[in-house]
């Protein structure tokens, strides 16, 4: 019994694999056309990047209009209107009807602004906030002025609201609904991040320390400096902010993090080396 099992096995692991793989594609099927299949217009919302220093937060939306509403000649039966309230660039995004309609040339590129773009100063706990507006209008073949005055229902995706480096949460506004969208965005860097940019200031207060006791020693004892030890504290000098540069998405200088890290270190290791320079012109004698 056992051993049948185990022949099986490769053939049941296989089995399982496909019907998985099938799952997994039907499910995406409808996000993956050009238009959508259901009744109602899919929003799809994109997060594309985060610029901490400007407070901008770039978005892409894309608006799939129903499949019933497609001529044969893949043009709108209407004119369709994507407005975004709150975009700090283009706002209004038009589908015409006299045009073949393709969703990925009617995209409607969005910058955000963040209302607390100065609170990157608590990097890498800083939390960002931006808000989202957005509504939908279909107006008569022809007519481009002539506006509805209800909004169209509509459907979002926001599966691609993330990228690299931000924890992203969505929160429905209070004026949310199934045809208007109003959308809370909280931005938090990633706990990898977090715990990447302490280890880094740790590691340059530590090091730079160890150099001062090392200074210490030295000048507590009659021995003759050794210039070799005096380049290594150069050496840390230049090196503390290239070890900063590599913290992930870092801000310009000054933010939390530099206060308790860099900064500390730096003048720790330039005071040991004034010291140390001290000593090596008061006890070096050259035969």
């Amino acid at each position: 019994m056992g051993k049948n099992f185990l022949l099986k096995l490769p053939c049941i692991l296989q089995a399982v694999m496909l019907l998985l793989s099938a799952t997994m594609m039907s499910g995406k099927a409808e996000g993956e056309n050009a238009w959508t299949m259901g009744t109602n217009s899919l929003l799809v919302v994109n997060l594309l990047s985060f610029d901490s220093a400007s407070g901008d937060l770039m978005a892409r939306l894309m608006l799939k209009i129903p499949h019933a509403d497609i001529t044969p000649n893949f043009s709108p039966k209407s004119d369709y209107f994507l407005v975004d309230e709150l975009s700090i660039t283009q706002s209004v995004l038009t589908i015409p009807s006299h045009k073949a309609y393709s969703v990925f040339d009617n995209s409607l590129h969005s910058t955000y602004q963040v209302d607390d773009a100065g609170s990157q100063f608590i990097y890498p706990f800083d939390v960002h906030h931006a808000e989202m507006r957005i509504f939908a209008d279909k107006g008569p073949k022809d007519k481009s002025d002539d506006l509805l005055r209800e909004h169209l229902d509509m459907k979002v995706d926001t599966s691609l609201c993330s990228f690299e480096g931000y924890s992203i949460k969505l929160i429905p506004g209070p004026d949310n609904a199934s045809n208007y969208v109003n959308l809370k965005i909280e931005l938090r860097r990633t706990l990898p991040i977090k715990i990447f940019v302490i280890f880094l200031s740790l590691l340059m207060l530590t090091v730079s320390i160890g150099f001062m006791l090392m200074v210490r020693k030295l000048i507590k004892s009659n021995a003759a400096p050794d210039i070799n030890e005096l380049a290594f504290g150069a050496a840390l000098l230049f090196a503390f902010p290239a070890i900063r540069s590599i913290e992930p998405s870092v801000p310009p200088m000054g933010v939390l993090s530099d206060f308790f890290g860099f900064f500390w270190s730096e003048t720790i290791v330039a005071l040991s080396l004034i010291a140390y320079l001290h000593c090596w012109i008061e006890r070096k004698s050259h035969d």
